[in-house]
């Protein structure tokens, strides 16, 4: 049995982020700090995220 209630990807949320630079900016550095750990693209040793408008809003749809 899974712990989540709905068989979904959870969005995390880091309670000490959130209260010291806001929730909403909370949700999106950790969103693009998980999408940084998968990637793959690196242009002059740094490592890139691409998502369209229309895929964050697939990942945050409460936005």
């Amino acid at each position: 049995m899974s712990k989540l209630l709905f068989q979904e990807n959870p969005v995390m949320i880091i309670p000490s982020l959130a209260v010291k630079i806001g929730l909403n900016e909370a949700v999106i550095l950790q969103q693009t700090h998980f999408w940084l750990t998968l990637s793959k693209h690196v242009i002059k040793g740094k490592r890139w995220v691409y998502n369209t408008y229309s895929d964050w809003q697939k990942q945050l749809p409460f936005w």
